[in-house]
């Protein structure tokens, strides 16, 4: 029996992984890389020395050396938003026009998910990543450790350096907010995710910082959209604060709270205004058209790819860099109350 323990002073090689199978070398490259058929038992058996070892493929070892597999991983938070179909597209189109594929991994907000991903794309060999952070606190030694280039996308890592690319959510929220006041509301609430979530957390703080300028109160629920009875819960938060006015921190949300203030026979945007972040496209067909904070998708995207490949290309530099983009406040029917009180 080869003793496993014995690897932790050295460094795993494919010998190893042979060695401890059973099987020859070309066996378990075969395997390990996809180039030719080998029956599935001799496959368990490999992997699972794979696995016993911890063993990192060789071409992790042929990309750190310079000869590039021109592979990008890309991990999202949850594909159902449009925000990150649409940026997926983007990073797709530029990185392929470049030369590069993308390997996309939903992450679905889970820590767990998250990190597994991380690990099967360092085994795959990229080059590079570009991911957006489930939790703002998280930390991801194996991606220093491997020297990944890396960059951020709409959410940001606390104690990780790295380039990033997103919009000033802060400035975003308080701007919407500060607009529900000028069109007559009074008490206006924030719905969106947990807090740990740092795109809801900059989006919160702008949110209070209007409102504390109003010397109002603040009111912030978060949901999560997996719950089966979300409608119910957004509708008697709405009830329970007197809500007038809600800022969505997404597309997703804001779907629920249209339910929910449908439920409550509530009239938009007489009885209730809404904004919301993201600017989907059946917001425009609704009886009162939404109000929406427009995100540059289409150019994070681009630049994320750009700031990654020429990460990649110079190698090792530390001049990270922060690119804000700007949003757009795209004002529609659904928060227009004071023009309505006046018979516009």
């Amino acid at each position: 029996m080869y003793a496993t323990g014995d690897m932790k002073s050295k460094k795993v090689t494919i010998k190893d992984v042979a060695r401890l199978s059973g099987f020859s070398v070309s066996t378990v490259s075969h395997v390990i890389n996809s180039t030719r058929f080998v029956e599935e038992t001799t496959k368990r058996k490999v992997m699972k020395a794979v696995e016993m070892l911890d063993y990192r493929p060789n071409y992790i070892a042929r990309s750190l050396k310079g000869k590039g597999t021109n592979t990008i991983g890309f991990i999202i938070s949850d594909i159902r938003e449009g925000y990150f179909s649409e940026i997926s597209k983007s990073i797709e189109f530029h990185a392929y026009k470049k030369g590069y594929t993308v390997m996309l991994c939903d992450s679905e907000e889970s820590a767990e998910k998250e990190k597994h991903y991380i690990d099967v794309l360092i085994r795959k060999g990229i080059d590079g990543l570009i991911f957006a952070p489930v939790n703002s606190n998280s930390i991801f030694k194996d991606l220093t450790a491997y020297r990944i280039h890396t960059v951020q996308i709409d959410r940001r890592l606390k104690n990780f350096k790295s380039d990033f690319v997103g919009i000033d959510n802060f400035k975003s929220a308080r701007e919407a907010t500060l607009y529900m006041y000028d069109q007559g509301y009074r008490s206006i609430g924030f719905i969106g995710y947990n807090e740990r979530i740092f795109t809801m957390e900059q989006r919160i703080a702008g949110y209070k910082s209007a409102v504390s300028l109003k010397h109002a109160g603040a009111a912030v629920r978060s949901i999560s959209c997996d719950e089966s009875d979300v409608k119910e819960v957004i509708g008697e938060w709405i009830s329970a604060e007197g809500i007038d006015a809600v800022i969505c921190g997404n597309d997703n949300i804001c779907h629920e709270t249209l339910s929910a203030i449908n439920m409550l026979g509530k009239k938009i945007p007489s009885d209730i205004g809404v904004i919301s972040f993201d600017d989907s496209m059946w917001f425009s067909l609704l009886k009162n058209p939404v109000t929406a904070i427009r995100q540059p998708t289409w150019e994070i995207g681009k630049t994320a790819v750009q700031l990654l490949i020429d990460r990649i290309v110079r190698k090792g530099e530390d001049d990270f860099k922060e690119v804000l983009l700007d949003t757009e406040l795209i004002k529609r029917e659904s928060c227009l109350k004071e023009n309505i009180a006046q018979g516009a």
